[in-house]
């Protein structure tokens, strides 16, 4: 067992001046990109940060400057592909809602809704930003504090002489509640992110058909950054999208890009 341990050590230190390396490498090539978009070199940064997202390391700030540069370059749709990619991982980054509420104003395919009930609109607006990982902080929180008052209502009762069932039950009640609200959502909003997948409409104008194929009947048309939620794929060809839930139709998969 020991040797094991000894040898896990082993390459563990060996590995590390590799990684460290690695990631010397990557920041490097990144402040490449970076001098390449000062430089007014959109294509080349767009080149240079293509890279780093297909090596798979991603991070928000790979993904915002990727779009500043598409957006620079003329790319509408693919700057607000990459923004909204920036936003999965950071939904509050005010940099990031900034530039997609600019680009937002340059769409052709604008949509008005009608104005939901202020507490759905609300739960709406919270789910699109809120970190899954900041609901799990607030459940572990209130079920230590549930806990801490607990073991504080035992200990006084003991001192007093009388049982305090009535504030257990209240106490227990409260926190319990509040912990499953805040459970549920956190569930419903993982499942959301997860089974909903986006895309972006990057052509410049987009023919949605009533089905996978170039003959297929023009139901609709939309645009460039229009966003799109993508029912099922067939392979790599065609996509079924919806359009704000009552607009769906078909399109190639080369005239959009997930989000």
């Amino acid at each position: 067992m020991k040797r094991k341990i000894y040898i896990g050590l082993l390459l563990t230190i060996l590995l590390l001046p590799a990684l460290f390396a690695l990631d010397m490498d990557r920041e490097q090539v990144f402040k490449q990109g970076v001098s390449a978009y000062v430089a007014e070199d959109y294509a080349k940064a767009i080149s240079i940060f293509g890279k780093l997202e297909d090596s798979k390391e991603v991070s928000w700030e790979l993904f915002f400057n990727l779009g500043n540069a598409y957006y620079r370059n003329g790319k509408l749709g693919n700057a607000i592909r990459y923004w909204e990619k920036a936003k999965l991982l950071v939904p509050s980054q005010t940099d990031v809602n900034h530039n997609l509420a600019i680009a937002e104003q340059l769409l052709i395919d604008k949509v008005v809704l009608p104005d939901m009930f202020p507490l759905f609109k609300w739960y709406a607006q919270m789910q699109k930003k809120l970190p899954l990982n900041i609901t799990v902080l607030i459940i572990g929180f209130l079920l230590i504090v549930m806990i801490i008052l607990l073991g504080f209502i035992r200990k006084t009762s003991k001192l007093q002489g009388k049982p305090r069932r009535a504030s257990y039950v209240t106490v227990l009640a409260v926190f319990l509640s509040l912990i499953l609200i805040s459970s549920a959502i956190t569930i419903n909003t993982a499942h959301k992110r997860k089974n909903e997948k986006y895309a972006i409409i990057l052509e410049r104008e987009v023919n949605i058909l009533s089905e996978p194929g170039k003959d297929a009947t023009v139901l609709f048309i939309l645009h460039e950054g229009s966003k799109v939620m993508i029912n099922k794929n067939i392979e790599d060809s065609w996509s079924n999208i919806s359009y704000f839930d009552d607009k769906i139709g078909w399109v190639q998969c080369s005239a959009i890009g997930e989000i």
